[in-house]
């Protein structure tokens, strides 16, 4: 009886030692009782944003300018219509005027026996003597100290971005020119001109024609090659 009475003993103290029932959100923590941690949801950790625009792999290629490129071709400096202002007239076809040696300033040259030279403003800029190198042709007004007044077209030659008198056409007596072509799909050493000019039969004091000549450069001259004319009505 008394085994009995203490295994029943043991068993009660068995019962009452064990862990209690936990409460909902309760967990057995070491063997003690305890609050259960809460499982916290993961924050996703934003993506880091670059401080600016993404950078494109490689240097952007720089727009060609519009300018247009003063090199002729081999490296050269090409010529220029300004240039002729203070251009050379020394040879080129020039020298039955007498003025070896003379170069304009300011597009104008003046004798000590009465010559005057005037660059007119009618030019353009073109290879003409078949060296790929720009060249430039310009017409002139010579005044000889009478009423005459002689329009002469000259080739310079672009000599290492100098020009050079290389060739030369007299148009006439008072035979203004209007306009100075070289065409890009022209023959090869030809210059188009257009300018004021006459008959035969008409008064050297007016213009009735508009001829307009095509000239090919062979140097010392400009020969022409053709022309066709229009009435002019002043």
């Amino acid at each position: 009886m008394s085994q009995m009475v203490a295994a029943g003993l043991i068993a009660g103290l068995v019962v009452a030692c064990g862990p209690k029932d936990l409460d909902p959100g309760e967990a057995a923590e070491s063997g003690k009782p305890g609050k259960a941690k809460t499982s916290e949801p993961a924050t996703a950790t934003p993506a880091k944003t670059p401080d600016g625009p993404a950078k494109t792999p490689g240097t952007p290629a720089k727009t060609p300018s519009s300018k247009p490129s003063d090199k002729a071709p081999g490296g050269g400096k090409a010529l220029t219509c300004e240039q002729l202002q203070n251009a050379s007239l020394d040879g080129g076809g020039l020298d039955g005027y007498g003025i070896s040696g003379a170069a304009l300033s300011g597009g104008r040259w003046e004798g000590a026996d009465g010559v005057v030279i005037e660059l007119q403003p009618q030019c353009d800029i073109g290879d003409v003597t078949g060296d790929s190198a720009p060249d430039a042709v310009g017409a002139l007004k010579i005044s000889t100290g009478g009423t005459g007044r002689f329009y002469t077209l000259v080739t310079w030659r672009n000599d290492g971005g100098t020009p050079v008198p290389a060739a030369a056409a007299e148009l006439g007596d008072r035979t203004p020119v209007v306009s100075i072509d070289i065409p890009s799909a022209g023959g090869p050493r030809q210059v188009t001109v257009v300018y004021r000019t006459r008959g035969d039969d008409d008064p050297a004091a007016v213009v009735t024609i508009t001829r307009t000549a095509v000239y090919e450069v062979s140097p010392p001259a400009m020969v022409e090659v053709s022309h066709s004319d229009a009435p002019y009505t002043p």
